[in-house]
């Protein structure tokens, strides 16, 4: 059934290229995924998806063979950057790679599932149980996982296994790592910097939290890793005001359930200790990634060692399995065996130098057709 994949590759590769660059030159932060998400969905019709529509978190959802089916598998890449651009951001291609914020993380891994659908449709490939592409909204950042929540619970009971596009060829995200995040304010008396000197300040309040943050005893357990991290600082009014408030987002990340417990009992006891009558502290808890829950092994070995099997076999490399925050989070969390897949070799991942080697993408659709094929029992 896949005898002309090749074929098909080597025919759409310029055309994939194109769609590519039409996507990295619209700008999609998290929550702000509109315009992308009507590209996506116009295209998808384009090529004969019938069915394709847009839900309450701008996810672009396509039904393919899922009619009355209880075995979906989902498959998601999604359409949101980490960047917080509005504008299009710059694009170039330069000795086989092609650079632009986000085109690996995730805007490539999202054409190679958009032409995986082109190949099942134009070879009328029917994949048992059904197969859900999903376009999905907010995996970055504060995006909180938002697209795929809505997903899960909109197909709640549904759902066999759940596979995600999002990472680099020969890695394999199999374990989950949950975090919580934290909008932090500190609130004190301030005043002018020298009339008002000895008055409390609110940023070396909130830089007294960050020390303590910095401090707090990491669990160590083997095979498990947990994590803190201050992102963003914000405060003053003037080089000559002593601030009256100050603001930050933090983090904590585990691959462990037990650990991200005890982290948030430590950062409850920082930020305990400092409100007090003269500080007062403010927190929000902006971020909630959830670790796996009760997945059934034998089931998520298949997934492991399918796609593992295939990519090696593809590509004549060895697959490094690795833990990772995805999309895969909430299915996990909810029991239903999760893997995330690379679909494109690249670099610079989050940054604004970020790229992909143009060559692997014909790799990348490859591994995804065959992937969910064979996923599927095709």
């Amino acid at each position: 059934m896949l005898q002309n994949l090749v074929t098909f590759i080597q025919e759409n590769m310029s055309a994939l290229r194109a769609t590519l660059k039409e996507l990295c030159l619209i700008p999609a932060p998290s929550l702000f995924e509109d315009v992308r998400a009507a590209y996506c969905k116009a295209w998808l019709e384009g090529i004969g998806a019938k069915g394709v529509y847009i839900d309450e978190a701008k996810n672009v959802i396509y039904p393919h063979n899922c009619e009355g089916s209880s075995a979906i598998t989902v498959v998601v890449a999604h359409t949101d950057t980490v960047f917080p651009d509005r504008e299009p951001m710059p694009y170039r291609e330069e000795n086989g790679r092609i650079y632009c914020p986000g085109v690996g993380d995730d805007t490539a891994s999202l054409v190679v599932m958009m032409y995986a659908v082109k190949y099942m449709l134009e070879n009328d490939i029917r994949p048992a149980g059904g197969i859900l592409f999903v376009a999905n909204s907010c995996e970055e950042g504060l995006g909180n996982l938002l697209g795929t929540r809505t997903v899960m619970q909109a197909y709640k009971g549904r759902v066999r296994q759940f596979v995600s596009l999002d990472s680099h060829i020969l890695q394999i995200a199999d374990t989950c790592v949950g975090s919580h995040r934290y909008e932090v304010e500190t609130l004190t008396e301030g005043g002018h910097s020298y009339l008002d000197f000895g008055n409390r300040s609110a940023m070396l309040s909130l830089a007294e939290m960050i020390s303590a943050i910095y401090a707090i005893p990491i669990p160590q357990k083997e095979g498990k890793k947990t994590t803190v991290n201050v992102g963003i600082v914000e405060s003053g009014t003037s080089v000559n005001t002593i601030p009256q408030s100050a603001k930050m987002l933090c983090e904590y990340r585990s691959d462990d359930v037990e650990a991200l417990t005890y982290m948030e009992g430590q950062f409850a006891r920082i930020f305990a200790e400092a409100d007090c009558e003269h500080t007062r502290v403010r927190v929000t808890r902006v971020g909630d990634r959830p670790c796996a829950g009760k997945v059934n092994v034998a089931e998520l070995d298949r997934l492991r060692n399918t796609c593992r099997t295939l990519i090696e076999e593809i590509t004549g490399g060895s697959v490094e399995f690795e833990s990772s925050s995805t999309d895969c989070n909430i299915p996990l969390s909810l029991g239903i065996p999760a893997i995330c897949i690379g679909v494109y070799d690249g670099g610079g991942t989050h940054t604004r130098e970020e790229y992909i080697e143009a060559a692997s993408l014909p790799t990348g659709l490859a591994i995804a057709v065959k992937a969910l094929c064979k996923l599927t029992e095709v």
